[in-house]
């Protein structure tokens, strides 16, 4: 809908006649629009968008994914209008008898015939040779082919000059650059992308055009424009509104309506908000049209193509480019039923070193501008003006708009004074790609039947699904249920008269009003001292046993001088050694016989649990040696050799397979004994005695064995073994009923901190 096009009656049914090469007479017939019908099943479109996914990152090589997206998107778009003009025409030449027609296969010469009344009727013309399906069959064997897309690109653009469609068609393609460096080095190498990415959007299974919804075009480009836009971070969020947030602002602003005049978004990005409006209503009620202005060229090219996309013919819409603040297109237009939008957060704008700005009468009402590092407030006074008397607008602002002083104090003023504020709704964080920031939506409505505002709260309205959080179709269903009835509700939604607003200092942040629930549990004093009580008696008691253990310990100590007898060994001379098989990655599996395999040896006593044993094949397991219960289990192989030789005592029932660079010995030495020992100061130093300096994995069990310790005899060992672990036990206890401890003092605390500032009759406790 180019500016100040006139509205276009219906070409006659009876149009001209097209001649052809081989003589004869067929209706050359225009038609308007058509609406697609059906949609692709769920996991068909699942399998579609793995599909599509996957090409745009194998076709863009080292190419930016962000910048590659032109590429893509561009060439689908080719691929889309060319099916749209062959299904167009070949419909009409059906109807009229000629059941066998191909535009496709017609000659360019016969095409030229229909050009003027197709341009009229579609908004751009095709010849049948430049047409994606023939262009696509030749490009394998076309050494110009970057030339020839170049052409066809600036004919298909060339063919609306002088149209009314002229504006909405002219530099769609100017993105598509299949002369940049960025796709190859060198001619042969950009065309071998090229084709590469025709065969492949050619391949994407979108149905045939006449049979199926143009949905699969239009869910395809929403798909990959989501993608890249989440994949791109900050850049992709100020081109793109997540779905859900715009079927939300879309729904606000038409509650209670099932048709709306035109639509409008000073801020469009890439169409996505304004789209909403034809899946919601369906295109045909948004009688007169999508309207919106976008200041980055290649962002606004991609809203125009997504407009064709879902099938919004050109005099449908208006696009146009500019900055919407200093130099708005759609004066003649205004003013708009429906206006949505997400626009920028606190840019720069001319402001008041404009001098024009502040008598321009979209922001002269209110007595003052934006500041100008902070436009957030600018587009708002432009939305209300071009706002109808019976429409509503939808607006998501970045949170400090809401409270800040100064400038935005006295434009909230003018807002709530003259009664425009309808409702604030706080959003979740996270839902925007580029930022997790929270974010809110203000309503605004001219014609309002009240004269206060309602606050709802919904930054708990989401569930997080992958590395962002969602609003799900619950989530839209109670806020706009909330909205249209006006329903307070605790905790969640609050209506606040503008005298209790303008008392605040014209406040407008939900959580001001919105008061959170308080989840803080009633809580019982008395029960919480005497849980207190017993975990320090606990604690005390358990004090006093390590305290009387080390009495024992030292008398024992005392005793064990005069009457054990100590023997120097090797760690050859304590047992035979049972060197396990080295074991592959494929003979692990989930089920199995139970294994233990060097990385999963720990030093803690305790017995092996299924968290440190993995399971092999039965096959695999009858060739290994095995570890019964009272063996004692060592690693031969560490990464860090202050970690080789660490062991643990087998305490399990049955057997245990032992796997590659682990080994077994036994009965020489108690197991609860050996598990200490080994830990000790002591067998450290003998063991670097002999191993020092061993930077390889593997330490031999020839070298272990040369390993010395002196042990005394297996009776002492085992009353040591019993003195060590009650004593490892308490210690262990007393560690873990400390932080029970100061959980309960914290609350503790909390409470008398509360009560001590708090009302009485606030005090949550019994």
């Amino acid at each position: 809908m180019s500016a100040g096009a006139s509205t276009l009656a219906l070409v006659s049914p009876i149009g001209p006649t097209l001649s052809t090469d081989s003589g004869c007479q067929v209706p050359f017939l225009a038609h308007n629009g058509r609406q697609g019908h059906g949609d692709m099943a769920t996991t068909d479109r699942a399998e579609l968008h793995k599909t599509i996914w996957k090409i745009a990152n194998d076709l863009r090589g080292s190419v930016d994914g962000w910048d590659f997206k032109q590429y893509v998107l561009g060439t689908l778009f080719y691929r889309f209008i060319s099916e749209n003009l062959t299904s167009y025409l070949d419909e009409h030449q059906h109807k009229a008898g000629i059941k066998d027609f191909d535009y496709s296969k017609l000659s360019d010469k016969d095409a030229e015939f229909g050009r003027k009344e197709t341009v009229l009727e579609k908004g751009f013309f095709i010849l049948p040779s430049e047409l994606f399906i023939n262009v696509r069959a030749n490009a394998k064997n076309d050494p110009n082919l970057n030339e020839t897309l170049s052409r066809v690109f600036r004919n298909i653009e060339g063919s609306a000059v002088g149209s009314p469609s002229e504006l909405d068609i002219k530099g769609l393609f100017d993105d598509l650059d299949v002369n940049s460096n960025k796709i190859g080095a060198s001619v042969p190498k950009r065309n071998e992308l090229l084709v590469k990415l025709l065969d492949s959007v050619g391949e994407l299974a979108l149905g045939n055009y006449s049979d199926n919804s143009i949905d699969a075009f239009g869910d395809a480009y929403e798909y990959l424009m989501t993608m890249y836009a989440s994949s791109a971070g900050k850049s992709g969020g100020e081109f793109f509104t997540p779905q859900e947030v715009s079927e939300l602002l879309a729904k606000i602003t038409i509650l209670g309506k099932k048709k709306v005049n035109k639509v409008y978004d000073p801020a469009c990005g890439s169409g996505s908000l304004l789209l909403q409006f034809a899946k919601v209503l369906g295109k045909d009620n948004v009688s007169d049209g999508f309207f919106g202005q976008e200041i980055n060229i290649t962002t606004y090219n991609l809203c125009r193509i997504n407009m064709f996309l879902h099938d919004i013919n050109y005099e449908k819409f208006d696009i146009a480019h500019g900055d919407t603040l200093t130099d708005p297109i759609h004066w003649d237009d205004q003013p708009f039923e429906a206006i949505v939008s997400n626009p920028p957060y606190s840019i720069n704008w001319d402001g008041d070193s404009n001098p024009l700005m502040i008598n321009d009468p979209r922001f002269s009402p209110a007595g003052v501008l934006a500041p100008k590092s902070k436009a957030d407030m600018a587009f708002t006074l432009h939305i209300l003006h071009w706002l109808a008397p019976n429409g509503t607008a939808a607006i998501v602002e970045y949170p400090g708009v809401m409270y800040r002083s100064g400038a935005e104090q006295k434009i909230r003023k003018y807002l709530i004074d003259n009664n425009f504020v309808d409702a604030v709704i706080q959003l979740p964080k996270d839902l925007f790609f580029g930022t997790n920031i929270e974010t809110c939506i203000l309503v605004l409505k001219k014609s309002k039947k009240s004269n206060d505002v309602l606050f709802i709260n919904a930054d708990k309205e989401f569930q997080r699904q992958g590395n962002k959080n969602k609003l799900t179709s619950d989530n839209l269903v109670k806020i706009l249920e909330t909205l249209k009835n006006r329903t307070e509700i605790p905790h969640f939604s609050k209506l606040v008269t503008h005298s209790e607003i303008a008392a605040r200092d014209y406040l407008l942040s939900v959580t001001g009003y919105v008061l959170e629930e308080d989840k803080r549990v009633v809580l019982d004093l008395d029960q919480l001292n005497s849980k207190i009580a017993s975990v320090v008696n606990a604690q005390l008691k358990m004090r006093d046993e390590i305290d009387s253990l080390i009495i024992n310990v030292s008398e024992f100590q005392a005793a064990q001088s005069k009457l054990s007898t100590f023997t120097e060994l090797t760690l050859g001379e304590v047992g035979e050694f049972t060197r396990g098989n080295g074991l592959q990655k494929a003979d692990f599996v989930e089920v199995g016989e139970p294994c233990i395999h060097y990385g999963q040896i720990y030093t803690h006593f305790g017995s092996m649990t299924n968290s440190v044993i993995s399971y092999i094949t039965k096959e695999t397991a009858s060739k290994l040696k095995k570890a019964r219960k009272g063996d004692i289990i060592l690693t031969t192989t560490s990464e860090n050799i202050a970690d080789v030789c660490k062991s643990v005592a087998w305490m399990g029932e049955g057997e245990i397979s032992i796997g590659g660079h682990s080994c077994v010995f036994r009965h020489k030495l108690d197991p609860i004994f050996a598990t200490y020992y080994f830990q000790s100061h002591y067998f450290q130093v003998q063991k670097n005695y002999y191993v020092h300096g061993t930077k390889v994995k593997d330490i031999k069990i020839s070298d272990l064995s040369k390993i010395k310790i002196v042990v005394p005899d297996l009776e002492t060992q085992e009353r040591i073994g019993h003195v060590l672990k009650s004593f490892d036990e308490l210690i262990n206890n007393v560690s873990s009923g400390l932080p029970a401890e100061i959980g309960l003092r914290k609350q503790q605390y909390e409470f008398y901190r509360d009560s001590l500032i708090t009302a009485p009759n606030n005090r949550l406790t019994k």
